[in-house]
């Protein structure tokens, strides 16, 4: 038995063939274009089959479903008269085979015709050379019943316009020019243009030759056939329309932990205060997020606003492992393993994120920083929908929030409310990652724990430390260029000089301009590119006053002292003292600006928080178990507070 027919069309691939014969199970094939004869077996084409290189038939073969082909979703009539009349036919056919009716004269076979329209109850029989047609299309398909199907709905002219051609380009230039440019229009006012188009047109023509004008369903009809995307462009511009009908498939695919993680940050909802009680304002938080398990990495709050600051912050965060957990929270046993280099780093596109200190510290990092396209939230959706889920399940819950809408914040001021102090707030982020998100079964991971899909995938790919803590300080610093001078380096207003790098100014040509990396903690240091000895030599502050505090610091304290009372040069005021000075003023102010200016001021940051301590902080605090050593999600209570 051969599966392939004799005169039966394939396709190979775009070539057309007919079958000549089979026997023995070698199939000869014709080139119906060329004429040309190929021997296959019947395996060798059953193969090419299953593979999708051979098809049988062409590819107009199906019916539409029971829905008309527009805009609509409700069943059409047509389309279910369309279903009677091909079972119709089969049973014509069906009935008048069993009768042998094909094989007796026209007489007879309008008789059993007449006889099968009898017991079908079909008041109009078809005629015997349309039975015959049915019958010859269906002997022509090789018994297919697809070749039956009745296509009443492509009956008439729908899809057609039977206007003249002036008045179809009249009705497109008027929907072009009314609706599609416009943000709302209505099927109405279109058809108000098309009428005094139509009319104006007329004047110009005698009587018998008037443009017919179309009626307000026409109108509402070709509307109906304007793509979804054409209206999102009309109504919320190319971009948003792009943004709406994008291709998610094609987002970035990740397959292990550390291989992408998503950088981004946003002020939280909820206000903090100093020891004082005075409200200083909404900390801004970076976060690093793992996209394979959801995992935080890593994070920055800072009062000091959006910066390159936070992101070094974060990152270095996110590379080093969480050691002072259990010096700083010892009663709440937290555990947070989620460390570690990663290999690609996706940002939007902020200036911080394009700042050239970021892009050459994570060269020597050997982490690839990539951009997301422009105003496009969707090209790193989890670390967008994690810092919602952030705001929404825990700082909208506390005492000082103030929600996400304007709208929402009625009869109450967040500012009265605030309770927390920056401390505080730091020290509940850390409890709400380590014992309650990554703890909660992620619907997107299949109701998995971010920690137990980090778990598994750090068995096969463990985290690793490429660098030591000393060089990721060094490279997550702002980098410059400056004159190697006999005194040292001069920057940000300050002089910088060791034994070192008076002896490279010897080895080095006259005016050479030398690397530098300075920390933005830390104005006390900066470190100097040896391009002899391919290393960083460091060079201290002259003025070691300014050690430990940080550029912005450093420059505001010796303005203050130059530009301040003569008392400040009289005594020789050291500038950690001016700095408190300065930030105690500002954030005794009544104004709301004037404290958060001087928490920037004071520093206000969790860098100087999430650092391993000389000694252990002995905790006042209700000890809390926030889900170590268990898989279990903790009750996520802050009354302890």
């Amino acid at each position: 038995m051969s599966t392939f027919l004799k005169d039966q069309i394939v396709f190979r691939g775009d070539a057309k063939f007919r079958i000549v014969r089979s026997h023995e199970g070698v199939v000869q094939l014709e080139n119906t274009a060329t004429g040309e004869y190929l021997n296959s077996t019947s395996d060798e084409l059953s193969q090419e089959y299953m593979r999708g290189y051979l098809r049988v038939g062409s590819s107009k073969t199906y019916r539409a479903p029971a829905h008309r082909a527009g805009t609509s979703v409700v069943p059409d009539a047509a389309c279910d008269a369309g279903k009677v009349e091909t079972r119709r036919r089969v049973d014509y056919l069906v009935r008048l085979e069993r009768l042998q009716a094909f094989g007796a004269n026209h007489k007879e076979l309008r008789r059993l015709i007449q006889s099968v329209s009898i017991e079908l109850n079909d008041v109009h029989p078809p005629h015997f050379t349309t039975v015959y047609r049915w019958r010859r299309r269906y002997i022509i398909a090789q018994a297919d019943v697809r070749s039956l199907i009745a296509n009443i709905d492509q009956r008439g002219g729908r899809g057609k316009s039977r206007f003249e051609g002036a008045v179809n380009s009249i009705i497109e230039e008027k929907i072009e020019s009314i609706c599609l440019a416009a943000k709302k229009c209505s099927a109405e006012e279109t058809f108000d243009a098309v009428f005094l188009a139509i009319q104006h047109a007329n004047t110009f023509r005698v009587e018998s030759e008037w443009l017919k004008v179309p009626s307000l369903r026409t109108i509402q009809r070709r509307l109906a056939q304007i793509g979804a995307y054409d209206w999102a462009v009309a109504r919320y511009g190319e971009h948003e329309a792009q943004r709406r009908f994008a291709d998610q498939w094609c987002a970035r695919k990740v397959t292990r932990i550390l291989e992408l993680v998503e950088i981004d940050h946003t002020p939280i909802d909820c206000m903090v205060i100093d020891e004082n009680g005075v409200t200083i304002g909404r900390p801004i938080i970076t976060v690093v997020l793992d996209r394979f398990s959801r995992c935080v990495l890593g994070f920055s709050l800072s009062l000091a606003g959006y910066g390159t600051h936070s992101v070094f912050e974060a990152i270095r965060h996110s590379l080093m492992p969480k050691t002072y957990l259990s010096e700083m929270y010892p009663d709440l046993k937290l555990s947070w393993d989620c460390y570690g280099w990663f290999e690609r780093g996706l940002a939007d596109n902020g200036s911080e994120f394009h700042a050239y200190s970021l892009k050459d510290a994570m060269i020597n990092l050997g982490i690839i920083l990539e951009f997301a396209a422009s105003k496009d939230p969707n090209d790193k959706p989890h670390v967008e929908r994690f810092l919602k889920t952030l705001n929404y399940s825990l700082f909208h819950r506390l005492p000082g929030t103030t929600l996400a809408k304007i709208h929402e914040r009625v009869g109450f001021k967040a500012e009265d409310d605030a309770c927390l102090t920056f401390k505080q707030v730091n020290e509940i982020i850390h409890i709400w990652i380590t014992g309650y998100y990554h703890l909660r079964p992620h619907r997107g991971l299949k109701r998995r724990t971010p920690i137990q899909l980090w778990n598994e995938s750090a068995q096969a790919f463990p985290p690793q430390l490429k660098c030591d803590a000393d060089e990721v300080e060094i490279e997550l610093s702002a980098v410059t260029d400056s004159a190697l001078q006999h005194y040292g380096i001069d920057l940000n207003t300050f002089v910088y000089v060791s034994s070192e790098l008076l002896a490279l100014r010897r080895l080095l040509p006259e005016k050479s301009r030398v690397t530098v990396k300075y920390p933005l903690h830390d104005a006390g240091h900066v470190h100097v590119w040896d391009p002899i000895g391919n290393s960083y030599i460091r060079a201290d502050n002259k003025e070691d006053e300014y050690i430990g505090l940080t550029v912005e610091q450093a420059k505001l304290a010796k303005k203050a002292i130059a530009d301040g009372p003569d008392e400040y040069r009289r005594t020789r005021a050291k500038a950690k003292d001016v700095i408190q000075q300065t930030a105690k003023v500002a954030m005794e102010s009544k104004e709301l600006k004037k404290r958060k200016r001087g928490a920037r001021t004071a520093d206000t940051a969790s860098r100087n928080l999430n650092k391993p301590a000389k000694e252990p902080i002995a905790s006042t605090q209700p000890s809390v178990a926030a889900g170590a050593g268990t898989d279990e999600v903790q009750e996520f209570d802050m009354d302890f507070l």
